[in-house]
């Protein structure tokens, strides 16, 4: 994503969803920019406040409990990780007009999101699947050609670059659930029974079999403008 983003020092970044604050704190230390990260998650915010005095970022990264439709400023560059299936199919022009409105003119912006394949897309939306139903209620994963269509629509964006991670999030996956398995003990004692074990474990194995399957995509998309001067 950093690459992808050509982040250099002095850039500003705006981070939509910063997680738990690990690319901010990334983007800071290593490449030298300036990080505002939004959430709209209580303890995510405070967990990356806390982050950032630890590795004593304080200079170079603002942490803000804000919705990106409220926020104001202009940023070299922004960067967004699997936060846009949480923002749902008729608010996809909302999102973009948003970062159009908040991108500086020269500038990139980064996304990775986890996609549904465009024939797919209009069954998926009538009849929700099992992850939306016991894993992320309300949660919505786009097209590519439903993006590109709101993008197109409500902004000035366009994709300069696209890569599907979905193989490789497949493994990933693999790993959480031997690891997720390989400590049941400790998941008991934080409180869950055998039925969250169950659940947990058919889900990371179907997002697994899923992304392999090209069933889903993890889509890292590169957008920016026309005229946009800084592109070799």
């Amino acid at each position: 994503m950093a690459e992808k983003a050509r982040l250099r020092p002095g850039l500003r970044i705006l981070e939509v969803g910063c997680g738990w604050g690990a690319f901010a704190v990334m983007a800071a230390r290593e490449y030298g920019c300036h990080v505002t990260a939004i959430t709209l998650s209580d303890a995510q915010f405070q967990h990356v406040e806390d982050l950032v005095v630890r590795e004593g970022l304080q200079d170079l990264i603002e942490v803000r409990l804000v919705d990106y439709r409220q926020l104001e400023g202009t940023f070299d560059r922004i960067v967004s990780i699997e936060m846009l299936e949480a923002v749902g199919h008729r608010y996809l022009g909302t999102y973009f007009s948003a970062l159009d409105r908040l991108l500086a003119p020269d500038g990139l912006a980064v996304v990775q999101v986890i996609t549904i394949p465009d024939q797919r897309e209009r069954s998926y939306r009538r009849r929700p699947d099992f992850i939306q139903r016991a894993i992320f209620p309300g949660g919505h994963l786009p097209s590519l050609t439903s993006m590109a269509r709101a993008m197109t629509a409500r902004s000035h964006l366009f994709v300069e670059d696209v890569e599907n991670l979905g193989p490789h999030y497949a493994e990933t996956l693999r790993h959480w659930r031997e690891r997720f398995l390989g400590r049941l003990d400790d998941v008991r004692r934080l409180g869950f029974d055998d039925t969250f074990v169950r659940l947990w474990e058919f889900y990371l194995a179907y997002c697994e079999g899923a992304f392999l399957a090209r069933y889903l995509n993890d889509l890292q998309l590169v957008l920016t403008r026309a005229t946009n001067g800084t592109l070799g």
